[in-house]
């Protein structure tokens, strides 16, 4: 039996996997993605409108196989950090790091899915054999899942996020690392933005817009990507450090706008109150003694929370007020259509009100109904006169009850909808009444059921005394004549 051939390191194999996902060619320098000083982005600026070749290019079939690749690639589990050391008994034999996927064989020997698999590819000899003591395996039945608690002893292991190097301190149980790196993690590297740009770029930096150029630091002038400049100016930067002009304090340079605008205690502020006419400005040091004593400033927050208030309201007003405008116009249009003005009135004739489809003649010109469309006749009586029209001459029919063809469409639809209404409680009552008649019914087919086991309970122990009497009665007449 030939010796097998030697098994490839699966830790060499998933490097060079993971290092292909990395999504940065080899041959990508610094000068490869450097742009004009005309073509740099404005981070934060508003986006500009796709030219038409931009457009030609987007719908191309070449941007359609980007846009189905995968933004985000799944964390490798071999690759992860561990907080504390692994057991011994949850190592894999083959790539020595903690199980992925494990399964057992029969021999009782546990490996990793795919470590098992890529060593049984690389056997010539058509066997499956165990990896540790060479026995033979059935493909057929092995291998076969761990029990549960192995599962479970993994997933509680204590790892680091994937991307600890690029700032993530994230640390919790391996079950989770997948959803953190997938979902919640925001130095992921996802695809540029850009649709030019194949580099990759944290998930937390995606609305900045593309960040591979080059731009020169500030304080000591180096080329850098933009998207290296904040670590830069935090950590390698030589002028990084400076004071505040205003309280002498030693900060970093990137922190100064901030360190002024919202902590600096010599710099001039005004008062919280100046929201509602508080014309004091001091020091903020002094500002915080005044605001304490301050009732402009203690009813600031509230006339904020007023204000933020108002503003979520018109903001949901806005789009109301768009709909009720197209909803007016399209009902302006439905009128023009089936009742048109005449040449000489800019109102809408009415005729008989209680005749909406009649056609009457006016002093303007008749009325021709529209033929595809007409309404029901009017569902109310007429109005009798009163005792004093009744004396008096008649002059004028009956004043209409209605200002045109839309109000008695309106008054219809009113109608229509009353009536829907009775009809649907008039179902769910019929309704509570069907279910109540099933449940009645179905308890009294449920006492009858009772009834019936009872009966045939005392037919059985009637039985039951008939059969034990006649085998008595058999017993002492057989004993009777043996004796």
């Amino acid at each position: 039996m030939s010796s097998p051939s030697p098994i490839p390191p699966p830790n060499d194999r998933r490097s060079s996997r993971a290092s292909s996902n990395d999504g940065v060619p080899p041959s990508a320098n610094t000068l490869n993605v450097v742009a004009e000083p005309s073509d740099l982005l404005v981070v934060g600026g508003p986006p500009s409108s796709p030219s038409p070749l931009a457009l030609r290019a987007s719908n191309s079939p070449s941007s359609k196989r980007r846009k189905s690749r995968i933004a985000k690639i799944p964390p490798d589990v071999h690759m992860l950090e561990y907080v504390s050391p692994c057991d011994s008994n949850l190592v894999c034999l083959i790539c020595h790091s903690p199980f992925d996927t494990p399964v057992q064989l029969s021999c009782e020997h546990f490996f990793c899915r795919e470590c098992l698999e890529h060593a049984w590819d690389a056997q010539q000899d058509g066997h499956k054999n165990c990896p540790t003591c060479r026995g033979r395996a059935d493909p057929t039945k092995e291998p076969v899942p761990v029990p549960k608690i192995i599962d479970t002893m993994l997933n509680e292991l204590v790892v680091k996020c994937p991307n600890t190097k690029s700032g993530c301190t994230w640390v919790d149980q391996r079950a989770n690392v997948h959803d953190h790196v997938m979902l919640y993690c925001e130095y992921t590297p996802v695809e540029c933005p850009s649709h030019d740009c194949r580099l990759p770029i944290s998930q937390k930096d995606f609305h900045k817009g593309c960040l591979h150029y080059t731009i020169s630091c500030e304080d000591c002038h180096t080329a850098m990507m933009k998207k290296d400049l904040e670590a830069h100016q935090r950590q390698d930067c030589p002028n990084r450090a400076t004071e505040c002009p205003h309280c002498s304090t030693e900060l970093l340079r990137i922190d100064l706008k901030s360190h002024v605008k919202d902590s600096c205690l010599m710099v001039v502020v005004p008062c919280t109150g100046a929201i509602v006419s508080c014309t004091f400005s001091a020091e903020r040091h002094t500002v915080m003694e005044h605001e304490t004593s301050c009732t402009m400033a203690i009813m600031a927050p509230h006339f904020r929370e007023q204000q933020a208030r108002t503003e979520r309201m018109e903001a949901r007003l806005e789009p109301l007020t768009r709909k009720v405008g197209i909803l007016e116009d399209g009902l302006s249009n439905i009128t023009n259509m089936l009742y048109p003005a005449n040449d000489n009135s800019s109102s809408f004739p009415v005729t008989n009100p209680l005749d909406p489809n009649s056609a009457e003649s006016f002093s303007t010109g008749p009325l021709v109904p529209t033929p595809d469309f007409r309404l029901p006749p009017a569902s109310f009586p007429p109005v009798p006169p009163t005792a004093e029209q009744a004396q008096a001459p008649y002059t004028n029919p009956t004043q209409p009850p209605f200002d045109s063809q839309v109000h008695h469409l309106l008054t219809l639809h009113d109608s229509l909808r009353d009536e829907v209404s009775r009809i649907t409680n008039a179902l769910t009552d019929l309704e509570g009444r069907t279910n109540m008649m099933v449940i009645n019914e179905s308890q009294r087919n449920k006492d009858e059921m009772l009834h019936m086991n009872a009966a045939v309970n005392s037919m059985r122990v009637q039985l039951h005394w008939l059969m034990s009497a006649t085998l008595q009665q058999r017993t002492s007449s057989s004993s009777s004549n043996r004796t």
